[in-house]
């Protein structure tokens, strides 16, 4: 046959063969696209890929399938290893779905709230040892509310969030709590694995009455993947950093309403989320975006240790 005519080949005109060469066309547009956002490369356009594979050039890459998916068990709670971790998160590779944060940044880290780390109590300006016991353990309570509560996650219920701060500061909170509350979207749920930390406490004094509670941490999730073909940890794990000042009021400087827990500064980013569902201030994982478009986003320490500077822009922000 003419090399020439290869596109009418028999075999490259049979139906069944051309629906499976597209879809691997857009499962490569797909992973190319993402390796571009975080590489900051030029993408290669959709007819450019349809037409390789339907020349015959296209390679059978094994991942995990729908069906290896579906007939896994459910997970249960993973261990911490004592191996090196990665200091990225992978684009491709074997994803254990009862292990999922295996060979990613958080392969080591801690369960929950165990990963943040709190200093023991000290006394602290006009804070004595046991009021700032006292204001660490509810700070300790907010976050943990926050970054792994399903009622929050899941439900989109603030309230017993807001519930812990001072009843004058309620009210603002109340007008955008997607602001510092990680709610995922609707119809994407995590796998049966609690999510992985890492992060500290500091403390500090601030004006008269008031003490101020840094945290800084990375928390990562895995979601399940459903019946969607996903080809390494950074499809399923978007990974969130947290940095934010609570600040606990106190003594006669201070109203009633005024006295306890306030909000300051706060900021964060995401790595590996879905830009589509940041757009709406949800959390999301990277395969709900259809062909993993977006801004890109060079791989920064930052990203997942929250002892380094913490970078100005997530993978959705320009």
């Amino acid at each position: 046959m003419d090399e020439h005519n290869i596109e009418n080949h028999p075999d490259l005109m049979d139906p069944d063969w051309q629906r499976h060469a597209e879809k691997e066309a857009w499962t490569g547009l797909r992973r190319n696209r993402r390796r571009a956002r975080r590489r900051r490369l030029v993408t290669i356009s959709a007819a450019v890929v349809i037409v390789v594979a339907a020349a015959g050039f296209y390679l059978w890459k094994q991942g995990t399938s729908p069906e290896e998916i579906a007939g896994s068990s459910p997970a249960v709670l993973t261990p911490t290893t004592t191996a090196p971790a990665p200091t990225d998160l992978p684009d491709s590779g074997h994803v254990d779905l009862k292990r999922p944060f295996d060979n990613t940044p958080a392969q080591n880290w801690p369960e929950g709230i165990a990963g943040l780390t709190v200093p023991a109590p000290a006394k602290v300006g006009s804070f004595s040892e046991k009021q700032v016991g006292d204001a660490q353990e509810q700070v300790k309570h907010a976050v943990e509310l926050a970054q792994f509560d399903k009622d929050v996650l899941e439900g989109h219920h603030p309230d017993g969030y807001i519930g812990l701060f001072a009843p004058d500061s309620r009210a603002d909170l109340h007008v955008d709590p997607q602001r510092y509350l990680p709610y995922l979207e609707d119809g994407y749920h995590l796998l049966p694995v609690r999510p992985r930390m890492t992060g500290k406490m500091t403390v500090r004094p601030g004006k008269a009455g008031e003490l101020y509670l840094h945290v800084s941490y990375v928390v990562a999730y895995a979601f399940d993947p459903g019946s969607h073909v996903i080809e390494g940890p950074a499809d399923l794990e978007p990974f969130v950093r947290t940095d934010a000042d609570y600040v606990m009021r106190s003594g006669t400087g201070w109203g009633p309403g005024s006295r306890g827990l306030w909000l300051g500064e706060f900021g964060g980013y995401t790595t590996g989320a879905a830009c589509d569902a940041a757009k709406k201030s949800l959390l999301a994982p990277a395969f709900a975006d259809p062909y993993f478009t977006g801004p890109s986003m060079k791989p920064e320490p930052g990203q997942f240790d929250p002892s380094k500077p913490a970078s100005v822009k997530g993978n959705c922000t320009e």
